[in-house]
């Protein structure tokens, strides 16, 4: 089997000792090392490393921003390395939807080590013209590693602005770009693929408080 990556082999050579006990990888040893996962004390709202495991000076502006913060909490798997903003260039802007298969079993390992089938899931929607133009949605290629129901019409989106285009002040300051299309469950997942300043997972997130869901959190594949 080629790893999902970089398309180079996963297998080790077949020796007669090897070959009933050796499964297929979906990724090889050298790009498994490009995927740094998150470790140490980070803030326990949005999984930004700090010193001490305390809330971060981000998430003390967002409560002020919102008097109180939609965003109960997010998980995120891996820091973002110039290697991995490669990596997701090539799977969001190219077209390059395998990727994805990279990184399923650390996505299910974390969804069932942090979250509840209890909770809809929800992926952040993009602008039909957006998806269109990629041809998938990422976040949707996330959910789909879960083998979870999930719900996509519940929350749409009206705005078609590229995020990644947007200054760190223009997202915090910019516009709710959502809408909803029905009423929202108690409890909500967010999927979306990159946590950069979290506006975009907290302005759905007060939109889905809003209309009446009692706790939203998130999960993402990437912390900035």
């Amino acid at each position: 089997m080629n790893c999902y990556i970089c398309q180079n082999s996963t297998e080790p050579d077949t020796t007669w000792a090897t070959f009933l006990v050796t499964k297929s990888r979906l990724i090889c040893d050298d790009c498994e090392q490009l995927l740094p996962t998150i470790s140490g004390p980070t803030c326990p709202i949005c999984m930004k490393p700090t010193h001490d495991a305390k809330k971060c000076p981000d998430c003390h502006k967002w409560s002020e921003h919102f008097t109180k913060d939609p965003l109960k909490r997010n998980i995120s798997l891996y820091r973002y390395t110039p290697e991995m903003k490669s990596i997701m260039s090539r799977f969001k802007y190219r077209g390059d939807y395998e990727i994805i298969h990279a990184f399923e079993s650390a996505i299910q390992s974390t969804y069932k080590t942090h979250f509840s089938d209890h909770q809809t899931i929800i992926p952040i929607p993009l602008h039909p013209s957006r998806q269109q133009q990629r041809l998938f949605n990422q976040a949707e290629a996330i959910v789909q590693k879960l083998y979870q129901p999930y719900h996509t019409n519940i929350l749409a989106r009206q705005d078609n602005a590229k995020q990644s285009k947007k200054s760190r002040y223009e997202r915090i300051t910019s516009l709710n770009p959502f809408t909803i299309t029905e009423n929202p469950p108690d409890k909500i997942l967010l999927i979306d693929d990159i946590y950069t300043t979290g506006t975009t997972l907290r302005q759905a997130a007060d939109l889905l408080t809003n209309y009446g869901a009692k706790s939203v959190e998130s999960f993402t594949l990437i912390r900035s």
